[in-house]
């Protein structure tokens, strides 16, 4: 028997749905004129300080709002970069769970997309950007089955696959567009059939890491400290979304000897610990 299309089925699923909520592409704005807040941040004088990984996590959110809040205030400002401003938001939206961050991460990579359409990277940035606003999206529980608002956070994922695939069809060899779509992909609810699509992304990820050659285009990117850095970043979160736990142990354990921060390194110790591994 043929198995059924997962990327049809969840198509069909979110058209169906999204058809009885018709406000929803209006209500999907709805946040978009709010000043997003930055949260108070955990503040360690040394690595050492790092007890737990709920205070790894916090510490880690510190860095990335402290590196990530000068590039938005540049870039975001009159002549600054859209591309950058996205990121620089995109990432603080990840580190705060913020949907207004969110939404300026869309609104600038839409900047991006308007002076160049075939920007595939922001294409990408983008969709992931729009399952962060769908994550954090503050109608919750029975209320998302609500017409109108309740329909927000079903719209978003459902933009957030056709950027992505999108993104992947443009550039399938690009590692970076490809662990964009995986790891989101990996994050999302099983109901969206979207797990075994990530999990392929990351084989191919692995594989291409493993041998950059594999990937001849792409070699020099997949051999260098940052690719690797993120690579294995993104794993070993994605595959802890994914109930992988294994996977996601080795995955912290390879970051670790991977990278030169000292905070991802207690990041890495405090999940492997987290996970029954030992220091």
């Amino acid at each position: 028997m043929q198995r059924p299309d997962r990327r049809l089925i969840r198509r069909t699923f979110l058209g169906t749905w999204l058809a009885a909520g018709v406000s929803a592409v209006g209500y999907g704005f709805l946040a978009s004129g709010c000043t997003p807040v930055t949260p108070e941040v955990e503040v360690v004088t040394s690595p050492a300080e790092i007890d737990s990984p709920d205070k790894a996590e916090r510490v880690w959110r510190a860095a990335e709002i402290a590196e990530h809040e000068p590039i938005w205030k540049e870039e975001s400002a009159p002549g600054g970069d859209p591309f950058a401003a996205g990121l620089a938001a995109y990432h603080l939206a990840s580190a705060t769970f913020d949907p207004a961050w969110s939404n300026l991460a869309i609104d600038a990579f839409d900047r991006a997309l308007e002076v160049n359409p075939d920007f595939t990277l922001a294409r990408a940035w983008r969709g992931s950007a729009h399952a962060l606003l769908a994550r954090d999206y503050p109608i919750q529980g029975i209320w998302q089955i609500v017409p109108g608002p309740g329909f927000v956070r079903l719209y978003h994922v459902k933009v957030a696959f056709s950027d992505l695939d999108a993104a992947v069809e443009s550039a399938p060899d690009d590692p970076l567009v490809r662990l964009i779509r995986a790891s989101t992909y990996l994050a999302m609810p099983s109901v969206f059939g979207a797990l075994d699509e990530g999990l392929a992304d990351f084989d191919r990820l692995h594989d291409w890491t493993r041998d950059p050659d594999r990937n001849a285009d792409y070699a020099d990117i997949l051999r260098s400290g940052n690719w690797r850095e993120e690579y294995f970043l993104a794993r070993s979160r994605a595959m802890a979304e994914a109930g992988r736990s294994e996977d996601a142990a080795r995955s912290w354990r390879r970051l670790s000897e991977e990278t030169d921060n000292p905070i991802l390194e207690e990041l890495a110790k405090w999940h492997r610990i987290s996970l029954g591994a030992s220091r």
